[in-house]
C-alpha cells in the first residue's frame, strides 16, 4: 500500500531525495503544472545541497587538521622540522546561494500533491510515496464522508482514504430505492457533478462511500449522509 513517505532525518537522506527530484522532476513538469522557474529552483537547491554537505565534511576535516597542527606546535616535542600549515577549502557555491532550501522543498511538495496531474505512480517515482504493509483490517473500517452543497447542484465530498486506493461514492435521490455510482475518487475533496432531475431546482440526495483496494470494495459502507443541493 502506498503512503506518504516521511521526510528524511539525515543529510544523506535529504541529498538522495534532492538528487532524485533533480533528475526526474523536469520530466513531470507539464503533468504537475510546474513552471520553469520552479523546476530550476529544484535543480539549484539540489546542486547547492550536495555541495554544502560535501564541503562541510572538508571543512570539518580541515578544522581537525588545524587543531592537530596547533597542539603539535604548542604542546609537541621540540623539533627543527618545519610543519606545513593546514589549509581550509574555499567556498564556491555551484549555484546562486538562496536561503530556505528545506522550506522551499516543503512548499513544492504541497504544490506537487495538489496538482491535477499528480498520481501515486508519480509520487512513488519522485520518492514522495512508499509501499508499506497494510496493518488495517479492511472489514473493520467504516469510512466517513463530509458533504458541502456547492452552486450548480454540485456537492463537495471530503473523505480520508485511510491508506486504501480510492473511495467509491454512491448516491440516491429522494424516493430512489437503489444506489447509483457517483464516482471513484482517489483525491479528497472530490466534487459530485450530478445534474438535477429538474434543472434549476434543489433536490435531496443521499450519499454513501466504501473504500477500495485494487478496484475492489474492501471496507464497510459509510453511514448515509443527506444533503439538499443548491441550484
Amino acid at each position: 500500500m502506498l503512503k506518504d513517505k516521511p521526510l528524511p532525518t539525515t543529510e544523506a537522506g535529504w541529498n538522495l531525495l534532492f538528487q532524485n527530484l533533480k533528475a526526474k522532476l523536469p520530466g513531470y513538469g507539464s503533468a504537475l503544472s510546474l513552471t520553469l522557474a520552479e523546476i530550476a529552483a529544484v535543480v539549484r537547491d539540489a546542486e547547492n545541497f550536495n555541495y554544502l554537505i560535501t564541503v562541510a565534511q572538508q571543512v570539518n576535516d580541515s578544522k581537525d587538521a588545524f587543531f592537530a597542527f596547533k597542539d603539535l606546535l604548542i604542546e609537541g616535542d621540540i623539533s627543527s622540522t618545519i610543519v606545513a600549515e593546514p589549509t581550509f577549502p574555499t567556498i564556491v557555491m555551484p549555484e546562486d546561494a538562496m536561503p530556505g532550501i528545506k522550506k522551499r522543498f516543503r512548499k513544492l511538495i504541497q504544490r506537487i500533491k495538489t496538482a491535477n496531474g499528480y498520481t501515486d505512480q508519480i509520487g512513488e517515482d519522485l520518492g514522495l510515496l512508499e509501499n508499506v504493509p497494510n496493518s488495517i483490517v479492511p472489514q473493520d473500517v467504516v469510512p466517513e464522508l463530509k458533504l458541502k452543497a456547492l452552486t450548480g447542484s454540485r456537492v463537495e465530498i471530503t473523505f480520508s482514504k485511510k491508506g486504501f486506493d480510492a473511495m467509491r461514492v454512491e448516491f440516491q435521490r429522494k424516493g430512489d430505492t437503489v444506489w447509483h455510482l457517483d464516482g471513484i475518487y482517489t483525491r479528497s475533496p472530490a466534487t459530485s457533478e450530478i445534474a438535477p432531475v429538474v434543472p434549476g431546482e434543489p433536490e435531496t440526495r443521499s450519499y454513501r462511500g466504501v473504500l477500495m483496494e485494487n478496484n475492489i470494495a474492501v471496507t464497510q459502507y459509510s453511514p448515509t449522509y443527506t444533503i439538499v443541493t443548491t441550484p
